[in-house]
């Protein structure tokens, strides 16, 4: 751990006092100028104190200009270097705490904080500027494949008519993400006036605020009509409350309903990933499948970067190239 940013000989109320927390003026530039979603925002502020208190330092009484170039790779090669144990076919091993993946969204987070620093002014330098990100192995998303979300379709319009109000809740949930590619932050969000009154679209507030409209298809507008009035009978009364709520009535957290999701798909014969976020990837790929267009795609998830949807484009050639290999007779 560095220890340059430790101040010595001076007491810490006072060191406080004098001090500009730096940290919470960013969070505050992330909300107020940014407009990312607090669970974003918390994000970038845990990185960014990670690497405050890996130099010895405090959020309060952190002085950037004397971050250094060195500080941030030092850092880096830190979190490479932390291991965690884990039981494999029986014997424990030591694997690292952190892929390349998370590494760099931490830089990116530290990269964030001086980028910021340096534009306001409040450094004459921006230390994190040169810092590469580490390569990272090309990953396509993961999807259920068409013939296997249509036999978990059929399952969930079985659950979408019990009289138990959790079946049928968590049944909906997996339907909307399959049918509205929405995002997790997304779904938790909506009420009742998030909603068209005949229920044929649903606005979305996604990342920076950003608003868009997604269509609702006839099928999931018709389940949602039906739970929306069960909820009201047998839940809670009140039109204020959010989508989804527990069988107490209150509104369900990102991680209930993520559970929710990971239960349900399980059930259904879903094996390796089965998040909420594979369901958005199938409904991208399979629309893509369908001959979508790229940019339509983009603007139903929210993607302010054609890029980064694009890779879905990456999914269905590697389709094509499975259906080539098994069918064609030169193809094995």
């Amino acid at each position: 751990m560095c220890k340059k940013f430790a101040i010595f000989g001076v007491c810490e109320p006072l060191l406080t006092a004098i001090m500009t927390n730096y940290l919470s003026l960013f969070g505050d530039y992330l909300r107020s100028e940014r407009r990312l979603a607090e669970g974003t925002v918390h994000n970038y502020l845990r990185d960014c104190e990670e690497f405050v208190v890996w130099c010895g330092a405090q959020p309060e009484s952190f002085d950037p200009e004397q971050a250094t170039l060195d500080d941030v790779k030092g850092w880096v090669v830190s979190l490479a270097e932390q291991k965690k144990e884990v039981v494999v076919g029986g014997r424990r091993k030591q694997v690292a705490l952190y892929n390349p993946a998370s590494i760099n969204t931490k830089t990116a987070s530290v990269r964030a904080l001086f980028k910021w620093l340096h534009i306001a002014g409040h450094t004459t330098h921006n230390p994190a500027e040169q810092c590469r990100s580490q390569k990272t192995p090309s990953k396509l998303p993961t999807f259920i494949p068409e013939e296997q979300m249509m036999d978990i379709l059929e399952r969930l319009e079985e659950r979408l008519q019990s009289d138990d109000y959790e079946v049928r809740r968590n049944a909906l949930i997996v339907m909307m993400f399959y049918c509205t590619g929405l995002r997790l932050s997304e779904l938790t969000a909506l009420t009742r006036n998030s909603f068209t009154p005949s229920w044929e679209s649903v606005r979305v507030v996604g990342k920076g605020g950003k608003e868009r409209i997604v269509p609702i298809v006839s099928t999931l507008r018709h389940h949602l009509e039906d739970y929306y009035t069960f909820t009201l009978q047998k839940i809670c009364p009140s039109r204020e409350n959010l989508l989804i709520l527990t069988s107490e009535g209150s509104p369900m957290s990102r991680y209930q309903i993520e559970r929710a999701v990971q239960r349900v798909l399980a059930e259904c014969g879903v094996v390796g990933k089965h998040s909420p976020h594979v369901l958005r990837h199938t409904f991208a790929t399979l629309l893509l499948e369908r001959g979508a267009d790229i940019r339509e795609i983009q603007e139903l998830l929210g993607h302010s970067s054609l890029a980064t949807t694009q890779i879905y484009t990456h999914n269905s050639i590697a389709r094509l190239k499975e259906v080539y290999r098994t069918a064609h007779p030169r193809g094995k």
